[in-house]
């Protein structure tokens, strides 16, 4: 009875030192990180490291190249340890530390500025390396869909891919050929397409179902059992007239009462994967590791979901981006090449491109006309990606609902307006 106060006093103090401890540690880290300088970073093994000495100290570098010139076996340990430093290795200079940059996220910056400018040599060399282009994308969307995993890759190649054209076009497009006006309507729409991609990737986590929801697991929650078929699909008919989704039946009274007494005790949505309780509509997305509200797809091009929060800046996105990429083709060919005058438009001439057949004589000219060719490539994938979103956004559904259960062609019509209504509210 006298040891009690005693051993109560001792893990207080305990605790007391152990907390004094472990703010002494972070505040020697963070002290560390205010000393280093630029090129100076904190490596994986929590030494301080410079980035000029990126094949220094590895051992596994060593070993590996030593191997590889007396032509013995190489380990697959060593070559993970060898890849593992580089990766931490490789970094870029900022203030307070050097960051590590993503091998994923730094591959674009060199592959579209090679692609463009061996495009430019010729015809020939521009439509290989075009159709490579397609099939090379394609691939890398289908291995990151079977995989599951999120990548910067496809985010870097349309920062890089902005960049490079802006930059083309402002540099190497002769100006002269171009209105003020167009310059300025062309820098708008860019601009505009740019923020609404920034917006969409800025409210995507607010897609996430969070806590708010719940996270008892299925069994502790008490009245919860396993729906039989028949009461999945009185819990859905439920589920369309809260969604505000009529059917041919609306005018039923009878139907009415019986939808109205499943809302009453309709059971909650519990994801079998993350054991949330979730709100209706809202699907778990393997990438994120969370369920999302309202998810239509997980965009790898955003490395992000896109949901209830950022749908519509998506298809605004989608839009201006669709309506900046033609603006921008179709001056830089009429520049380029020799145009013609379709029809005046409030005293705008609208010009199309007639003869190409000289662009590849000159560099300059070639690249701008491969940058045409590329961004009219873009546009030609954003207009099936628009068209397809506008046609699910029409029948009421997401794109992950319509590939769970493809909707019927009959009683979706009435499904329009309300759900423009809960899109646009």
């Amino acid at each position: 009875m006298i040891g009690t106060p005693c051993n109560k006093w001792a893990k207080s103090w305990g605790f007391v030192f152990v907390a004094t401890r472990l703010s002494t540690e972070a505040e020697r880290q963070e002290a560390e990180k205010r000393s280093l300088c630029c090129c100076e970073y904190i490596g994986h093994d929590k030494q301080p490291f410079h980035i000029l000495g990126c094949c220094c100290n590895c051992e596994d570098f060593d070993l590996v190249c030593t191997r590889l010139i007396t032509c013995k076996r190489i380990e697959a340990r060593n070559i993970d340890g060898m890849l593992i430093a580089f990766q931490d290795r490789l970094r870029l200079p900022w203030r307070g530390g050097a960051k590590r940059i993503s091998p994923a996220a730094l591959g674009p910056a060199l592959i579209v500025p090679l692609m463009m400018g061996l495009a430019a040599l010729n015809a020939k060399t521009a439509i290989v390396l075009m159709l490579a282009l397609i099939g090379f994308v394609s691939w890398g969307l289908q291995l990151a869909e079977r995989i599951a995993t999120r990548t910067t890759f496809f985010l870097s190649w349309i920062v890089f891919s902005i960049i490079y054209m802006v930059v083309i076009f402002e540099c190497e497009v002769p100006l002269l050929e171009l209105l003020p006006e167009e310059n300025y309507i062309l820098l708008l729409l860019s601009f505009g397409a740019l923020y609404s991609l920034y917006r969409t990737k800025q409210l995507a986590p607010l897609n996430l179902v969070t806590a708010q929801y719940g996270t008892t697991p299925k069994d502790e929650l008490p009245g919860i059992t396993e729906a039989s078929s028949g009461e999945e699909q009185a819990e859905q008919q439920a589920q369309d007239t809260v969604l505000g989704i009529e059917d041919d039946d609306e005018n039923d009274p009878g139907i009415n009462s019986e939808c109205a007494g499943l809302i009453q005790h309709a059971q909650p949505n519990i994801c079998d994967i993350c054991r949330k309780v979730t709100p209706r509509r809202a699907y778990h997305c393997a990438v994120c590791g969370s369920c999302v509200k309202r998810r239509s797809h997980h965009s790898y091009w955003l490395n992000c979901c896109i949901g209830e929060r950022n749908y519509r800046w998506y298809l605004v996105a989608l839009a201006l981006s669709e309506c900046a990429l033609l603006l921008g083709a179709n001056l830089t060919l009429t520049a380029v090449c020799h145009p013609f005058l379709v029809v005046r438009l409030l005293g705008i001439p609208l010009l199309l491109p007639d003869d190409c057949s000289e662009v590849f004589e000159d560099f300059e000219l070639g690249i701008s006309f491969i940058v045409a060719a590329y961004a009219m490539l873009i546009s030609g994938y954003i207009t099936c990606v628009l068209v397809r979103q506008l046609y699910l956004w029409y029948r009421g559904t997401t794109l992950h609902e319509f590939k769970r259960a493809p909707a019927s062609n009959g009683g979706n019509r009435n499904r329009v307006w309300s759900n423009w209504r809960a899109i646009l509210k």
